[in-house]
């Protein structure tokens, strides 16, 4: 359970920097793709509300004739001629506004260098934000701006105590005739409708970045899991391999010195190996390596714990383990290994010495390795002194 949990917090440590290095290295690139969406929606938007604007200066010099006449005239009684003339303007200026979903679309002229006067209004007349033909407002700079450079021009987003947030294309209203300006035609979009458009756009890019670094860090995360898996594992037994040894026994070290709780060591070494391989071949060899790995992993339940220390040599670490306990361990070790039956060895039986050392507070590493194979050492002159 100890090596699980200890794989588990490595594995989510290691996606955790991942996460945090990936997200740090594209919250820049993010940055700057959600400050140019930006950017370009409110371009989009000034073009719209230029081309909007240009459209109905366009539609109002084909009648300029009865345009100018408005605009020049100083009081609009119901009775007067250019009556009608205003109410249709003003309706067509409406549908516009509602069809291309402008805050406002009006028409103004020139009072003098700070003010102005509203010639059409396409807001609804019951609203009150209806500005009444010649009502006066501050003339704003790049109202100015427009009107003495015959220019269209649009705004960035502004803010007004009357009107709110909004940007506003502007194009000229021209008599070809004698080549006066006669007014100007503003189009208005509020900063909301265009904050709800960023809005939509920077979900969807959010969503995009989110999935791509996700990815990156799952790809990444199995990429660096494999190369871990493929430098750590014995290639022939599947156990891990002595640098898997070196990092998990120092990480149990750091917990048992943390939790005051023992752990053993166990170094194993197959008896008359090189006999083995001298008489039948290494492959054969081989296979007896693999069928004491499979014992191991018997025993223990996992392969977690177990290494292929080094050519006929294995180790197991078992964390909370007392030195009874180990002993038991290392009996059940002894006689799985001694029944194994393999066809190709005929009668021969296998063996293995086993050393054995317990961790106990102030001890280090190097000195319980040492222990277990000085014990383990004694372990093999024994069997030789019995076998001969």
């Amino acid at each position: 359970m100890w090596f699980v949990l200890h794989s588990m917090l490595w594995k989510r440590k290691l996606f955790f920097v991942l996460l945090v290095c990936i997200t740090v290295s594209v919250v820049f690139p993010a940055h700057y793709v959600f400050t140019k969406t930006k950017e370009i929606l409110v371009e989009e938007n000034q073009k719209r509300a230029i081309d909007i604007a240009i459209c109905i200066s366009t539609f109002l010099t084909q009648d300029i004739e009865r345009y100018r006449t408005l605009s020049e005239t100083s009081i609009l009684l119901p009775d007067s001629p250019s009556f009608s003339y205003y109410q249709q303007s003003s309706l067509l200026l409406r549908l516009i506004k509602e069809k291309t979903e402008a805050a406002f679309i009006f028409t103004a002229k020139l009072v003098d260098d700070e003010t102005k006067a509203y010639v059409l209004d396409g807001e609804d007349h019951q609203s009150k934000l209806f500005s009444p033909f010649g009502s006066h407002d501050n003339l704003k700079p790049i109202e100015k701006e427009a009107y003495q450079t015959r220019s269209f021009i649009a705004s960035l987003i502004e803010e007004d105590p009357n009107w709110g947030k909004f940007l506003t294309g502007y194009a000229p209203i021209i008599d070809a005739r004698d080549d006066t300006i006669v007014g100007w035609v503003g189009v208005d979009y509020n900063a909301e409708f265009l904050y709800k458009r960023y809005a939509r756009v920077s979900w969807i890019l959010g969503i995009c970045f989110t999935f791509l670094i996700l990815s990156l860090s799952t790809i990444l995360y199995g990429l660096i899991l494999s190369i871990q898996k493929k430098s750590n594992i014995d290639y022939m037994t599947k156990l891990g391999n002595k640098r898997s040894f070196s990092k998990i026994s120092l990480a149990l070290l750091k917990d048992a010195q943390l939790s005051n709780k023992p752990f053993a060591l166990l170094m194993i070494d197959v008896n008359k190996f090189k006999q083995i391989n001298d008489t039948y071949g290494h492959p054969i060899g081989d296979v007896v390596l693999k069928r004491i790995a499979m014992v191991l992993v018997s025993i223990l339940g996992s392969s977690h714990g177990c290494f292929r220390y080094g050519g006929d040599e294995f180790a197991i670490l078992i964390p909370s383990c007392s030195l009874p306990k180990a002993a038991i361990l290392k009996e059940d070790i002894h006689q799985e290994v001694h029944s194994l039956s393999i066809e190709q060895l005929q009668n021969y039986r296998i063996s293995v010495s086993i050393g054995m050392a317990v961790w106990e507070e102030g001890k280090t590493l190097q000195a319980l390795i040492d222990e277990a194979d000085q014990n383990l050492y004694e372990q093999k002159k024994l069997f030789h002194s019995n076998t001969k």
